[in-house]
């Protein structure tokens, strides 16, 4: 029985696919800063012969960033790091229709508390200016509430689609070869 309609079923779908967009954009962008940071630092130690302190600064915190955006990317994907073994040996769709529910709600536990943490660590941060960047340490720590605000958005569109009673998982990954099996996300 389908709730929702098809239409607004699309609209949570496409709300999907555009932050998915986004934080895959964002994290690519983050590991580039970071990969231009580290070729600069050995080009500066070899080249020049002069060190260059702030590169190896800026690649830390690129890497944040990168981690964090690609975790909520990740975790919209379903490649991030999960103990599915129960849900693998659970059979029949009862069994799963409780895993789910308590899979979902341990998340949201792990969410809120990771979230409200990084609040409190972004309004520390904000006192503090990185070593040789001009830059507030509040605004490294930010990644960590915007992924988990990601990550909890991401839940509630994936309820809203449970609850209305279809899915529009259409952030399908097209395989780069011919050696994937079709239909399979690529990773």
């Amino acid at each position: 029985m389908q709730i929702m309609s098809d239409n607004a079923l699309t609209t949570v779908g496409t709300v999907r696919r555009w932050l998915a967009l986004i934080l895959e954009g964002g994290a690519a962008a983050a590991f580039m800063v970071m990969l231009v940071s580290l070729i600069l630092q050995v080009f500066f130690r070899y080249v020049f012969e002069a060190l260059a302190p702030w590169t190896e600064e800026l690649a830390r915190y690129a890497c944040i960033w990168t981690v964090f955006l690609g975790t909520a990317f990740c975790y919209e994907e379903g490649t991030h790091i999960k103990l599915d073994f129960i849900l693998t040996k659970a059979s029949g769709k009862a069994i799963s229709r409780i895993l789910q529910p308590a899979n979902i709600l341990v998340t949201s536990a792990f969410v809120v508390v990771v979230f409200y943490g990084s609040i409190l660590l972004v309004k520390v941060g904000w006192a503090d200016t990185a070593t040789t960047l001009p830059v507030r340490m509040g605004m490294v720590y930010l990644v960590v509430p915007i992924s988990m605000a990601c990550i909890a958005l991401f839940g509630i569109l994936r309820s809203i689609e449970a609850i209305a009673g279809g899915s529009n998982r259409d952030v399908k990954r097209v395989p780069l070869t011919k050696t994937t099996e079709e239909g399979r996300q690529c990773s």
